[in-house]
């Protein structure tokens, strides 16, 4: 019963995003939707990559661990889309782009879109490798599968949505999932509220902390946390993408900014979900904590499709997270090169094709060779990696356009990405971002100075 309700609700979910979108006939109505998405495409665009593994098995699995401390990334991310809508969409949206290195890449030249493009594009697929591990865990909660059977129908299952009606198809799904996961997670608070895992009950049977410190991961780590979905968000390929695909300046906007409401209360669902496994008493594997919670709590035909809701929504990410490296990829570096020159709509749509193809496979091997680790850990570095090697130049670009100059923009966003990997070496307990970010930024206050001394400096 149970496996018949999922496996009946994830068909309609396909047949719903592929055939609603139409046949996809340009690479502009594949990576763009043609820019006529409204304000909830947009929205259901951002959610569709936003809200995945990482803020439902990855949340709940944070916080069977560590407690309130799990809510730092939709809380980031909704604060990012906020701050996205308020300031950064009618900028990058003054031409009619399709990705972020190619707005740096007009403010700052050629050398500073490379490294953005390697920057997202990278970040991008650790983020990827997380909803890889989320969706295994998913599978392996319910069919006896070795862990490669599972992580090898997941990257099917990703690329018959990515190729079945492209972008267009992914804002339909990231519209109607989001109604789906919040009921299947109202749904998941309730049961543990009838059977007596209140949040009164909670905080007066487990330890304050570190299940009640928003820090229980350490101040460090956990605001560095925070900050790299900030930055994630503002530098991600996807969520960029979703901002150029509107129809207008406004329509983005208010994408971004209910975006922004829908977000947050999500990780605290994850939360309590979380809490009340761990309160009542049961020993799980924490990557299983989700789907053990369903299919404990719920009549079989309920549970499977309570189930494939949160399969829908880490499938859905996954595509999102997909099409953004795909993107960097063949618009920002393979249609660079000569090979590529002169190639027509019809051959860039199929490198586009063949990219998330070869995306998909390298992100299922190595999540392979993960095994068992934290998911949320690989969506933070992700996001950490996007940020700091990005933002400041993006920041500079977005508020002090002309003042740095492009040298000091390379050299910084080096800088951050250098910073990000010699804190994950060296630096315990902390965040790699915020090093990054720390280097990042005096350089680019030291390319701001110079052009103040020298004013004839060159862009």
């Amino acid at each position: 019963m149970f496996i018949v309700s999922a496996l009946g609700i994830l068909a309609a979910f396909f047949v719903f995003g592929i055939f609603s979108s139409g046949k996809i006939t340009s690479s502009s109505e594949y990576s763009l939707a043609s820019r006529k998405v409204s304000a909830g495409g947009v929205s259901g665009i951002i959610l569709g990559s936003l809200v995945g593994g990482s803020s439902t098995v990855g949340t709940v699995q944070m916080a069977y661990h560590y407690g309130l401390s799990a809510w730092w990334f939709t809380l980031g991310g909704g604060i990012g889309c906020l701050i996205m809508g308020l300031w950064f969409v009618k900028p990058l949206r003054a031409t009619e782009l399709i990705t972020l290195p190619q707005f740096l890449g007009g403010h700052f030249g050629q050398k500073s879109a490379v490294l953005s493009a390697v920057a997202t594009a990278l970040g991008s697929f650790i983020a990827l490798i997380a909803q890889f591990l989320a969706g295994t865990a998913l599978l392996g909660s319910v069919f006896p599968f070795p862990v490669w059977v599972s992580a090898i129908f997941m990257g099917l299952l990703i690329l018959v949505f990515a190729y079945g009606g492209g972008l267009k198809s992914f804002s339909r799904l990231g519209a109607v999932k989001i109604v789906f996961l919040y009921g299947v997670m109202i749904l998941c608070v309730g049961a543990a509220f009838l059977s007596g895992q209140t949040p009164l009950v909670l905080f007066r049977e487990l330890p304050k902390d570190p299940f009640f410190n928003i820090f229980a991961r350490g101040v460090a780590r956990d605001l560095g946390a925070f900050t790299s979905l900030l930055c994630g968000v503002l530098c991600g390929q996807i969520y960029i993408q979703a901002v150029y695909a509107a129809s207008d300046n406004a329509t983005a906007r208010k994408g971004c900014l209910m975006t922004s409401m829908i977000t947050p209360p999500l990780g605290l669902l994850g939360v309590w979900i979380g809490l009340a496994l761990r309160n009542s008493g049961v020993a799980v594997e924490a990557s299983q904590a989700l789907p053990f919670f369903i299919q404990t709590y719920f009549h079989p035909l309920v549970a499977g499709l309570l189930w494939s809701g949160i399969m829908i929504t880490v499938l859905g990410t996954s595509v999102g997270i997909t099409f953004g490296v795909a993107t960097n990829l063949t618009r920002d570096m393979y249609l660079k090169t000569k090979r590529a020159a002169g190639y027509d709509d019809a051959k860039i749509l199929f490198a586009s094709r063949m990219t998330v193809l070869g995306t998909v496979i390298v992100a299922g091997l190595i999540a392979l060779g993960a095994g068992k680790s934290m998911i949320l850990q690989w969506a933070y570095l992700g996001m950490g990696i996007k940020g700091a090697g990005i933002i400041v130049p993006l920041v500079a670009a977005v508020f002090l356009p002309g003042r740095l100059p492009a040298g000091w923009s390379f050299l910084s966003g080096v800088c951050g990405l250098a910073g990000v990997f010699l804190g994950a070496a060296f630096l315990k307990g902390m965040d790699p971002l915020l090093p990054g970010l720390a280097l990042s930024a005096m350089v680019a206050l030291a390319g701001f100075l110079r052009r103040k001394k020298e004013p004839g400096l060159r862009r």
